[in-house]
């Protein structure tokens, strides 16, 4: 008698995740987990409710995401599919700082509820973090039609497990806001003893509810407050339960007003901070999307940007030397970055659009001498964090024109512009504006050749600092802001770029560091290997043919070659379409 299974794959090409060669053979998954493999055709005999012939498709473990947001957005996009469609069965949330609890009267809220700060707490350059809880769930229930009603991790783990995920969540901690929770508003300096004594507490329940970790964020609000004593005091709550810490490290200072003069700091002291925090701690350091470290002037040598990048994995090699359990993580796509993006070249007067309202304002005010250079010397004194000549002086010749009505301007960039009307880079971007508000402009040229370095080095895990959505997302006021490519297609890229175009790394190794390696990190027990008994977190896919669509003008577009995806057992993409089923879980800590 033959055994029955769920699911069986058969005719595959089965990378287990280890970094071990392809074989030949078939799956069978029965309930949440794989039941059988067979290594050679005929090994596996057997019969199923659900066949997947995987004849010229290879067999991988699911992707795990390492640095992710979309526990902020779980409860708005439970289908996930900007994730599950790229093969992300598993993500670790609850980032930089910022995860959705524990919350207090305030609430902290992400990118991806900004529109509601320009509802409730509109300002013209630097937006306050916190939001009264109750002035919040006003605007939050006409939206939404209910309440962000709960204050604890383990209170947000019911929620998202009454509604249902698709993707697992692997979840932790934010100190950003465990230290809003224990300071309120009045977090702009030094916490006291009490208020760490306290922000200890919280960090304590948040593991006890099932957090894997703790994470900080050093270029926001309020991590960029804290001392190390502090995040040394919590971090070591998290390593008693054998937790990792994530550190986004120093890198761009305070992402907020910077007057000329106001230097960032060094971005090595972020990360030396971080390994600091590993050995003082004794845990596991996850340092968020590693860039060098080091900066030259001037810009354009590849010899020295080259060295530039084996310095900073020196570092990590020295730390992991001296038995500091250190890995980082990359973003794909070096050009849309995480988070979010918008091809609207506006954004960079976002201050002036929100003053104006609408694009027909504020083009009529920009036709005003005074208003211009008003707008001038508030750039110059550094209020507008997005558009700072002090701190990027090459920020007109980074971005090319590529759709305007005015054809001058086409294939252009803002510095291109302002020698050609032979007026500043700043009059440049009035001219053009004024020609069309709705111009658009993306970045081009330049190779990921850097990217390719960091992806090399075999303690390297890919995050692609996004929040799960759907391909509909748009925000509701201008400058009109949008989820980044990687939001759809940061993993296919990785394997477009690192394994079919580049041959940087091969197929196995390309696998290793988005399964085993990160579920070994993150202690995610039976995911990120193909093996019996593991849980069936599989995607079937095609390494000839998988790739992002996505561009600056339209991220907001599903890859290709991701052609089934099997979360705990249950079909979840099938023939590159979300089938609608939730079978997620939250991986608690064991």
């Amino acid at each position: 008698m033959l055994d029955e299974h769920d699911i069986l794959i058969k005719n595959a090409s089965i990378l287990d995740g280890t970094g071990a060669p392809a074989y030949k053979g078939a799956i069978a998954v029965s309930g949440d987990r794989i039941s059988a493999l067979g290594k050679v055709e005929g090994d596996l005999k057997s019969e199923a409710r659900t066949v997947i012939d995987a004849k010229g498709l290879t067999v991988t473990p699911g992707f795990i995401d390492v640095h992710n947001h979309g526990d902020l957005s779980i409860l708005y996009y439970p289908e996930a599919e900007s994730f599950i469609r790229q093969g992300i069965t598993t993500f670790v949330g609850g980032q930089c700082g910022d995860s959705p609890g524990p919350f207090g009267d305030y609430i902290g809220l992400p990118w991806f509820l900004s529109d509601l700060y320009v509802d409730l707490a509109p300002t013209m350059y630097n937006r306050e973090w916190l939001i009264p809880r109750d002035l919040l769930n006003q605007r939050h229930k006409e939206l939404y039609g209910w309440e962000i009603d709960w204050h604890t991790m383990g209170e947000f783990f019911q929620r998202v497990e009454a509604k249902g995920l698709s993707p697992n969540y692997a979840p932790l901690v934010g100190h950003g806001d465990v230290r809003a929770l224990a300071m309120g508003p009045d977090f702009k300096r030094r916490a006291t003893k009490r208020e760490v004594r306290e922000m200890r507490k919280h960090v304590e329940q948040a593991m006890e509810d099932g957090c894997i970790g703790i994470s900080v964020g050093r270029d926001y609000d309020p991590g960029i407050w804290a001392g190390f004593y502090e995040i040394l005091a919590c971090a070591k709550v998290a390593a008693k339960y054998r937790g990792v810490y994530t550190s986004h490290s120093h890198r761009t200072g305070h992402r907020k007003s910077r007057r000329p003069g106001e230097f960032p700091p060094l971005k090595t002291e972020g990360v030396l901070e971080a390994i600091d925090i590993g050995r003082k701690a004794k845990m596991p350091v996850q340092i968020s999307h590693l860039g060098a470290l080091y900066e030259m002037r001037p810009e354009g040598s590849d010899i020295m940007t080259e060295a530039t990048v084996r310095a900073t994995l020196k570092i990590i090699d020295d730390a992991r030397e001296e038995g500091i359990d250190i890995n980082f993580d990359e973003i794909p796509n070096h050009f849309s970055g995480g988070i979010g993006t918008t091809p609207w070249l506006v954004s960079y007067l976002t201050p002036w659009m929100r003053v104006a309202g609408t694009l027909e304002q504020l083009v009529s005010a920009l036709r005003m001498k005074e208003f211009r250079e008003e707008i001038k010397e508030a750039i110059w004194a550094g209020k507008h964090y997005g558009l700072n000549p002090n701190i990027n002086e090459n920020w007109a010749k980074q971005r090319t024109i590529v759709v305007c009505k005015d054809e001058r301007f086409v294939d252009k960039t803002l510095a291109q512009t302002a020698e050609e009307l032979e007026v500043d880079q700043l009059d440049a971007l009035f001219e053009v504006l004024m020609a069309d508000p709705e111009t658009k402009a993306v970045r081009k040229g330049g190779d990921d050749w850097v990217k390719l370095m960091f992806f090399q080095h075999p303690e390297m895990m890919i995050g692609i600092d996004t929040f799960a959505v759907d391909d509909k997302r748009v925000s509701r006021h201008p400058p009109w802001g949008l989820p980044s490519e990687n939001s759809y297609g940061g993993f296919p890229r990785y394997f477009r770029r690192a394994y079919r175009e580049t041959g940087t790394l091969s197929l196995e190794e390309a696998m290793r560091k988005v399964t085993s390696l990160p579920a070994s990190k993150f202690k995610l027990r039976d995911r990120g290997v193909l093996k019996a008994g593991a849980y069936a977190d599989v995607v079937i896919m095609d390494p000839k043919t998988v790739t992002d669509k996505g561009d600056q003008l339209n991220p907001r577009q599903y890859p290709e070659g991701i052609v089934h995806v099997i979360v705990n057992g249950t079909i979840v993409v099938q023939d590159s379409t979300h089938t609608g089923a939730r079978p997620g879980r939250i991986l608690r800590r064991e």
